[in-house]
């Protein structure tokens, strides 16, 4: 819940600022990653509304959040709600929600216990695609910024329909894996690779049909798969390199 800092909370012990760690996913459990865009062809609100939660990674500490809205292009957020503890609209580019020292406060292993918080456009753009990048980040008892941050962009599009908005047609053969993925796809599609902490390992260009991507190299763990097609619509599975 949307909370006060207070600066008794600004000796915060070194290692525990190094440790803490937070993810992103939607509340139907779809990882969201850092560099992610999210696009809908729809305003209406039931449809259009992406409910997300920010999960605590540490399994001892509280952690302090904020998201700040980065940017936006052909509108400036007037009508754009960001719902993080409280609902804010409309939002200023530049400003950080809850704004000024408030921040949502999560407790460890678990995300934030608000689950109405979401984003939601409902500016049409003048019938041209609309797009807003959002920041997530953590900061310390004193207010100051610790850590990874993660940015992903919402865009609107009005040329694609509801459906179109969220279906790529491509698949992973299988979700368990050793030393490559197996992407099969019926249309040209882009292909990101994450680990946990949302370090981008692997970015490739597949053409439609059975693609084989090397991961050899890389250390057995779990990991976040994007696949995104040339409209802007794009789906997050996780993986697990044996």
């Amino acid at each position: 819940m949307k909370q006060n800092l207070f600066l008794a909370f600004a000796f915060a012990s070194m290692s525990w600022m190094a440790s803490a760690q937070f993810t992103l996913e939607t509340q139907e459990g779809d990882p969201i990653v850092d560099g992610q865009t999210v696009t809908y062809g729809t305003l209406d609100e039931t449809s259009a509304s992406l409910h997300f939660y920010v999960n605590n990674e540490s399994t001892t500490d509280e952690i302090y959040m904020k998201v700040e809205f980065v940017s936006a292009v052909n509108y400036d957020g007037t009508n754009m709600q960001v719902c993080f503890g409280l609902c804010y609209d409309p939002v200023i580019v530049g400003v950080s929600y809850p704004p000024g020292t408030d921040v949502v406060i999560i407790q460890p292993g678990q995300h934030q216990d608000s689950v109405g918080d979401k984003f939601w456009n409902y500016n049409d753009g003048g019938g041209s695609p609309v797009e807003y990048v959002f920041r997530f980040y953590q900061v310390d008892g004193a207010g100051m910024e610790i850590g990874d941050d993660l940015s992903f962009t919402y865009r609107y599009d009005p040329d694609l329909g509801v459906n179109e908005a969220t279906a790529v047609k491509a698949n992973l053969a299988s979700t368990i894996v050793k030393d490559q993925l197996v992407v099969q796809a019926q249309e040209d599609v882009q292909i990101q690779m994450f680990n946990i902490q949302g370090k981008l390992l692997v970015n490739q260009k597949l053409n439609a049909g059975t693609n084989n991507v090397n991961i050899a190299s890389l250390p057995a763990q779990v990991y976040l798969v994007q696949i995104a097609n040339e409209k802007g619509a794009s789906q997050t599975v996780k993986v697990v390199k044996r």
